[in-house]
């Protein structure tokens, strides 16, 4: 009994792990094809610098914006603002691939990655800005959430859009121009550490998954074989004829006669002879 629920169980288990295989396999496939597609990416301004799509931005602010490009051009540094009605992404993480996204499609920064954007989404009251790779060692996260907080924050909540995106094009200026920037010919600082990019998490859930799968169908296999074999060793054994006893009853077979008493005609008076035939 045991032998014959041993296979069974491989059986169910590799099956389960076959389908928890081919379902994660599916959800990659199907991230890929969304992360492929991704959210539309807007075209750059006219002006490159900005796209104020939300049309919050003043002359004065756009002129800014420009005249700060141009400063740091020797440093091939980008400064580049989008406005837009709302994002189309929510979450801080899937809102910095975005906007990375963008930078990646418009060449802020050029190839090095020397650029940095400040985005503004009015619908839902947020805003976020993001570092090329070149300048992530210098606009560290906690640089850029003090300058947003200083510099964009107040104007932000009192809805100065404007003059908000002026003081932080500003101050990011002036910070660009006191990082000790390698010369643009030169190979742009490596990105730290903690930021490196390993596996995904999905790919060695996927390999995992495969090794499970391989390991239960090799176990099925194996325990189906020795099953096999078992089971046509116990029918070799019973190939003789079966005795066969015949059954068994509850009637007894008592054989007997009936005494006959004989009477005698000679003395009808006396004692009758009995005799037993």
């Amino acid at each position: 009994m045991e032998s014959s629920a041993r296979p069974k169980f491989f059986r169910l288990f590799s099956l389960f792990s076959v389908t928890i295989l081919i379902a994660l396999a599916s959800l990659y496939y199907g991230a890929a094809a969304r992360a492929e597609s991704g959210p539309a990416i807007p075209e750059p301004g006219a002006d490159f610098y900005f796209n104020d799509s939300a049309n919050i931005l003043s002359g004065e602010t756009k002129s800014l914006i420009l005249s700060k490009n141009a400063g740091l051009s020797s440093r091939s540094v980008q400064l580049v603002v989008l406005t837009t009605d709302a994002l189309p992404v929510q979450g801080y993480t899937q809102r910095v691939e975005y906007l990375r996204s963008v930078m990646e499609s418009w060449k802020v920064g050029g190839s090095e990655g020397r650029g940095l954007i400040l985005a503004l989404s009015i619908s839902d009251d947020d805003y976020i800005a993001v570092a090329g790779g070149a300048l992530q060692p210098y606009f560290t996260t906690d640089l850029l959430k003090s300058m947003l907080d200083a510099q964009l924050e107040p104007d932000f909540a009192a809805r100065s859009y404007d003059a908000g995106v002026s003081k932080f094009i500003t101050e990011a200026a002036a910070q660009a121009e006191s990082f000790a920037l390698p010369a643009p010919d030169q190979p742009a600082a490596a990105k730290p550490e903690s930021e490196e990019e390993g596996p995904p998490v999905l790919l060695w859930v996927l390999v995992a998954a495969g090794a499970v799968a391989v390991i239960c169908i090799a176990v099925f296999i194996l325990s189906g074989s020795t099953g096999r074999r078992r089971r046509g060793s116990r029918r070799r054994v019973h190939r003789h004829t079966p005795l066969v006893t015949p059954p068994r009853t509850t009637v007894l077979h008592r054989e007997g006669r009936t005494p006959m008493v004989v009477k005698s005609s000679h003395r009808a008076d006396g004692p009758s002879r009995v005799r037993k035939l």
